[in-house]
């Protein structure tokens, strides 16, 4: 029995997203029990290839690669001609001659490109044993910020009804899956959620940072979602006002260089803003982040899960965000102030009060403390058993075949 996973968004670069950092770690954590194949989808030639050595480092060691903060990390690596290079030095792999009956072939990410054409067929008459992690469906519903995206999306959805079972992330996850399914027709695969572990490595083995900082932090990539736009009108506000404290973004740059949210970046700092974009960083930047804030904010419109507020929880800090959706099964928990984010006024009022009211304050930290979240041990027990997988006793020597 094998486990073939496809690691393609995570093994051509050093990109770090929610999604991405999941995926890594499910991979090494499956690589702890048994042999397993990741495999990389070529979008210059649409097929599956067995991963390179550099493939492999992006994948385990990504930091190792590029350490140094990027606003763009996957420009180098998921560039048209290192794809065509890949296309022509790795070795194709046909799944259907590949995966047998025992085997078990998993999709922990989304994937919007061909894929969503090539994989109909193989999960329609394979005997192995195929599961999918679906994580939201914002780019269907949020049509006001990306407008119609249904003809990649559809299909994407439409292949999730061909697997054995989808893990979905959150209960708001499952509900849109099924939702859209019905919507197009599909008959339902098995599904049931399971929540991605707040675990992070190394959280809350240091003291939790001053609790007189004046730092907010916000972790997020620059889509349109994420609402970093009304955010910054909500900072300026309150540094208008006087109030003193700094605000760091950190995440990718997912739009053009120069958009709109960079500009306003730009503008806040040339008038002397303490705000800082600290781009995509590694791992310990952000746990270091997480460790000296005093809270964070997570204004995004929608998300499937929202795991920086998990790990801002898990560091013991308050989080200010929205209570709607898979954002309000996390926040409805402890430890946020819940507010309407989609209004400046109220973020700033949410910002204003976590910065001056000592008692709010206090209280949202003790209830962040007092939250337990899923360690990466139970995550992989339920996944294994999802899997159906009976895996041979962990050792410390397992190597994963690339």
């Amino acid at each position: 029995m094998r486990i073939f996973i496809d690691v393609t968004s995570s093994c051509r670069s050093v990109q770090n997203t929610g999604m991405q950092r999941m995926t890594r770690n499910i991979f090494a954590e499956l690589s702890r029990f048994t042999h397993v194949r990741p495999i990389c989808w070529n979008t210059a030639g649409n097929f599956y290839t067995e991963l390179g050595e550099p493939e492999y480092r992006f994948l385990t060691r990504p930091f190792q690669v590029h350490s140094h903060a990027m606003a763009r990390p996957e420009w180098r690596g998921q560039d048209p001609l290192t794809e065509l290079w890949r296309m022509t030095r790795r070795r194709h792999i046909n799944l259907e001659e590949e995966i047998g009956p025992n085997d078990i072939f998993l999709v922990p990410d989304i994937f919007r490109d061909l894929r969503r054409k090539a994989l109909p067929h193989f999960l329609k008459q394979t005997q192995a044993r195929t599961v999918a992690i679906f994580h939201d469906a914002t780019d269907l519903r949020l049509t006001s910020v990306y407008g119609d995206r249904s003809r990649k999306t559809r299909p994407y959805v439409e292949s999730l009804a061909l697997f054995d079972l989808v893990i979905c992330v959150s209960e708001e996850a499952c509900d849109d899956l099924h939702y859209f399914w019905k919507k197009y027709g599909c008959n339902p695969a098995e599904t049931c959620v399971e929540l991605w572990p707040g675990e992070f490595q190394g959280a809350m083995q240091e003291p939790s940072g001053d609790t007189s900082s004046n730092l907010v932090v916000y972790v997020s990539s620059f889509h349109g979602r994420k609402n970093h736009l009304t955010l910054l009108r909500a900072a300026e506000r309150l540094w208008q006002e006087g109030l003193k404290f700094e605000l760091h973004l950190i995440g990718r740059n997912v739009g053009v260089p120069f958009n709109r949210i960079v500009r306003q970046i730009w503008k806040l700092r040339t008038r002397g803003r303490p705000l800082r974009w600290l781009r995509h960083v590694n791992d310990q930047t952000l746990w270091r982040a997480y460790c000296d804030c005093r809270f964070t904010v997570y204004p995004s419109l929608m998300e499937g899960f929202g795991l920086p507020i998990v790990e801002s929880l898990a560091h013991g800090k308050p989080c200010i965000c929205g209570g709607n959706g898979a954002l309000g099964e996390i926040a409805r928990g402890g430890g946020c102030l819940i507010i309407d984010q989609t209004s400046a006024d109220a973020l700033a009022t949410g910002i204003k009060k976590l910065l001056t009211d000592q008692e709010t304050y206090a209280r949202l930290s003790s209830e962040a403390h007092a939250r337990k979240f899923h360690t990466w041990a139970d995550y992989m027990d339920k996944l294994l058993e999802h899997l159906q997988f009976a895996p041979r006793q962990a050792s410390a020597t397992a190597v994963s075949e690339v």
